[in-house]
């Protein structure tokens, strides 16, 4: 079944369903079970469970914004979000929602690095300025000690689609800018059920910005730093009836603090979405290009290895709602053509799409069902001598459902099953079940078992770089977590166990030619993470979170322990702001190869963060000058073995916002 063919039958399905329940339309919601309506926080801290909306509006029970006129201050407007859903469809899962305005404002280089400072049990190395494209480079997600390379463990969903390359299978770490993010959902212990392959170990789900009131705001951000780093920020979004825009460029470049590790990177990102008060259309396109190079070790240099990659994702959201039921359909297609500095030239592709329905039975009982296709297709070829490498696309079609109850008030279950068809691998069971209770006002236990999955990557089966397997099976996972929480209006505390065990994990063994990639039998890693925040306290707030895990014998870029702090401080001043952050992160027990083979020196990294912000509302506009001092202490410290990290750099910008 081709790519086309797939995503024309999502959307004939979701269409058909359209038709069955239109007519007179539902514009009321049943009211919500008795629970929290979200899950995660504006911290980053896992535990932390309070619901964020956008400033200036309050939450109602059928899921839209209700304006308060400042005169009186009474409720007067309904502004219709139409699909504005909670981010977590689980509502016992262990997470950690962060903001994207707390994304834009980090001094961290990359948004997954962002991402990393806000959850211990979330590790993404680092190089410098740019990550590379390979899965060999740095920008790999380990989450409870599933990810990384050569392991694709950890899936990136952007507005309900799979982010990954068909022939590497996992996702470009510098595609991601947080300018048009509305807030992103880490996802830990993985969710194959509602997710697919590759939500192994984790799921990182990004929701994008659309305007909530008429009229039009732009976004400027202009940036100079060390190592004639240059970036320049455009975002838009815009709303004029029934019509909504948004829009972002981004593009960067830099020289690197060492020979090879200079390049490019544009992004550019437009959606238009069209509301009426029963059902939504919504087009967004993606693209992205990155010029740089992997400047090896740095006892063994190779500035002229470089690589030239072109990526496209494109996907269309349709959404339906009645006065009990909410539907939506995706189909979506990803392609990206990679140029390599040795000949190796590839086109890949990833296309299918979903058809959703999420079902209010009654208060205490919520359906949710799905039916997903996709397929995935790449070719390879020397551009040098023109030889083709023989691969394999393949296919799979799943049916996933979810029962969420609410037998008791201040009690959550939630029950899920996949049954997952694949071409190559027959028939897949996976299933999640998890428990969590509101003892009080702030205070909670839950607990969560998951059983997730992996398919082989084309390169792991089919490519020699540096080796293939044909016969390799699917990873599979059991992930289990329990723990508990309390949050008041100045504290945030939780603490979180976790067992993560896998089947038939793929691992890379040896130096090629001699190399081989097999499935391994079955490990273990238990660990337990940790999270505290002191909320304003005066006009400042500290955040710390700590993870701890045994990795057992496949140590490689997976470390033992994580520590990450945050102290952030700010005042208003009518139209002035001042503001600032210290932030660290120290990670322990890394190595370069497995059985604790070349062990890597402790990280510790500090970075300063400075804000001055000049309101002018009489004018509608917003000026923000910012100075990032990175790795302020000038410490020398790797993440990879002679992959040295920046030492003391600074980057300065301007924000303007009208």
């Amino acid at each position: 079944m081709g790519i086309k063919r797939s995503g024309w039958i999502i959307a004939g399905i979701a269409l058909g369903l359209l038709i069955w329940i239109s007519g007179p339309a539902g514009a009321e919601e049943v009211p919500a079970p008795a629970v929290p309506p979200a899950e995660g926080q504006g911290s980053g801290f896992a535990g932390v469970k309070s619901a964020e909306y956008p400033e200036g509006g309050t939450a109602a029970p059928t899921g839209k914004i209700i304006e308060k006129n400042p005169d009186v201050g009474e409720p007067s407007i309904e502004v219709e979000i139409l699909g504005r859903k909670p981010i977590s469809k689980d509502k016992t899962e262990d997470s950690t929602q962060v903001s994207g305005q707390k994304l834009r404002d980090s001094p961290r280089p990359s948004t997954l690095e962002a991402l990393s400072q806000e959850a211990a049990d979330v590790y993404v190395s680092g190089r410098g300025a740019m990550h590379g494209v390979s899965s060999g480079a740095s920008g790999g997600i380990h989450i409870r000690g599933f990810g990384g390379s050569p392991n694709s463990q950890v899936l990136m969903v952007e507005d309900g689609v799979p982010d990954y390359q068909g022939i590497f299978g996992h996702p470009i770490p510098d595609a991601y800018v947080p300018f048009l993010i509305d807030e992103v959902l880490v996802i830990k212990g993985g969710d194959s059920v509602l997710y697919g392959t590759n939500a192994m170990g984790g799921a990182i789900l990004i929701r994008n910005r659309w305007r909530e009131r008429e009229g039009y705001e732009f976004l400027d951000d202009s940036a100079f730093g060390s190592y004639s780093t240059l970036r320049e920020s455009l975002s838009m979004l815009g709303r004029s009836g029934p019509w909504d825009t948004a829009a972002a460029f981004t593009a960067l470049s830099t020289q690197g603090h060492r020979k090879g590790m200079d390049g490019d990177e544009t992004i550019g990102e437009a959606a238009v979405q069209y509301r009426r008060p029963d059902y939504l259309l919504a087009i967004r396109d993606k693209l992205v290009h990155l010029d740089g190079a992997d400047p090896g070790p740095a006892t063994h240099p190779t500035p002229d290895h470089r690589f030239d990659v072109w990526r496209n994702n494109a996907s269309i959201n349709i959404t339906k709602d009645t006065e009990s039921v909410h539907l939506t359909a995706i189909p979506y297609i990803n392609f990206g053509v990679h140029r390599l500095y040795d000949g190796f030239y590839s086109r890949d592709y990833v296309g299918g799409g979903k058809a959703e329905a999420d079902w209010k039975i009654r208060r205490s009982v919520e359906a949710l069902i799905g039916l997903a296709t996709e397929q995935v297709e790449g070719k390879v070829k020397n551009r040098i001598s023109d030889e083709k490498s023989p691969v394999k696309g393949s296919n799979n079609t799943s049916l996933y459902h979810q029962l969420s109850l609410w037998p008791v008030g201040p009690i959550t279950l939630v029950l899920g099953a996949r049954e997952f068809w694949s071409s190559k691998y027959g028939f897949a069971f996976l299933y999640k079940a998890g428990g969590r209770w509101e003892i009080t006002d702030g205070l909670f236990l839950r607990a969560r078992v998951a059983r997730n999955f992996r398919q082989p990557t084309i390169r792991e089966l089919y490519l020699p770089f540096p080796t293939a397997n044909p016969a390799l099976k699917p990873e599979f996972s059991r992930n289990w977590d329990f723990g508990g929480g309390w949050e008041s209006g100045r504290l945030e505390i939780s603490c979180m166990g976790y067992v993560s065990e896998a089947d038939n994990l793929i691992k890379y063994f040896g130096v090629w030619p001699s190399a081989e990639v097999v499935n391994i039998d079955h490990i273990t890693i238990p660990g337990v993470e940790a999270s505290v925040g002191l909320k304003r306290l005066g006009p400042v707030s500290l955040f710390i979170t700590g993870d701890w895990q045994d990795i057992g014998r496949y140590t490689r870029q997976n470390p033992d322990g994580k520590l990450d702090f945050t102290l952030e401080a700010g005042k208003d001043f009518s139209e002035h702001f001042l503001g600032g952050s210290l932030s660290g992160e120290w990670v322990h027990g890394l190595y370069m190869a497995d059985y604790s083979r070349q062990p890597i020196n402790d990280v510790f990294t500090m970075d300063l963060a400075f804000r001055y912000r000049y309101d002018l509302r009489e004018r509608g506009l917003t000026l923000e000058p910012y100075l990032f001092l990175r790795n302020f202490l000038d410490r020398k410290y790797a993440y990879i073995k002679d992959y040295p990290m920046p030492g003391f750099n600074i980057l300065i910008g301007l924000k303007m916002e009208i």
